[in-house]
Parts: structure tokens; sequence; C-alpha cells
């Protein structure tokens, strides 16, 4: 399912094109929530897993996104392979982040070692998304170096 959202005002410059592969509704309740709180210009597309989200990038009249933010854990194809997949296939440069409710070390550094650009630990309310999402909309992560990587963990 595809979801388009749009809004106006904010932080993204207007027209941004955010993809989200996540399985989880609640999840994309939470993002949704947040992302609208932002008033930003933006367009939010919405995909259940990490296939049907390289299914719309290989499309050629489809829109193409500005930054993705990919659940790790998702079937038929997760986050970390869509990762792969991307920065293989794709795009090196195109801002990804990868979102779980995992916050262990490992899982981070094997999120840098595929190239994602920041590693997002999931906020477990709508307000701390909003901080999230603010944090991350307020960095022009097209000019990031590869070396740079944005990690924020639940910790506490």
């Amino acid at each position: 399912m595809i979801q388009k959202i749009k809004e106006n005002g904010g932080i993204l410059p207007e027209g941004t094109v955010v993809f989200l592969a996540e399985d989880d509704p609640e999840d994309v309740l939470l993002f949704q929530m947040a992302i609208g709180r932002l008033k930003n210009g933006y367009e939010l597309m919405v995909f259940k897993n990490g296939e049907e989200l390289l299914a719309a990038m290989a499309n050629p009249t489809r829109v193409r996104p500005d930054i993705i933010f990919l659940d790790i854990n998702m079937p038929v194809r997760n986050g970390m392979e869509a990762l792969n997949f991307i920065r293989r296939e794709i795009s090196k440069n195109l801002p990804i982040f990868l979102l779980s409710t995992a916050d262990d070390l490992v899982t981070v550094e094997n999120g840098r070692r595929a190239g994602a650009t920041g590693y997002l630990a999931k906020p477990r309310t709508d307000q701390g998304f909003v901080g999230l999402l603010g944090a991350v909309f307020s960095v022009d992560w097209s000019n990031r170096s590869a070396d740079d990587f944005y990690v924020h963990l639940n910790l506490g």
C-alpha cells in the first residue's frame, strides 16, 4: 500500500519525497503523525516491506525519494537487505536511515558497514518521533561524507 500525504511549510524543502518501508501499522501511524506535526513540505510514500520499496524505485515513471527510512525487521525483504541492494545497485549517496526497536551496538555497526546514513532506534511516542524526525530533517544529508553516520538510541 502506498500513501501520499502533502503538507506545506517548515524544515523540509517544498516537494521533499520521503519513502518509509515499515510493516507495523502503529509505527507507520506514529511516523505519519510526527511528520505531520512538523508541517513540512513533503510527500510521504509508505511501503509494507523492502520489496515493495525496491519495486517502486525500479519503476522509471515513479517519483524518486529524497530520503528513505527502512524498518530493519520486515517480511519479504528486510531493511538491511533493501539497504544493501540500494547501495549496490541504485545509489551510494541517497540518505537512508535504518529504523529499529533494537538498539544494540552490533546491529548499529552492521548498519554503518552496509552504508546507512544513520541508525534510529524507534521512539516509543509520537512526541519522540517528532523530536527524532526534526533532528534528522534539520540536516542536509545530500552533502554528507560516506564516513558520516548518525545514531539515535533509546538510552535509559
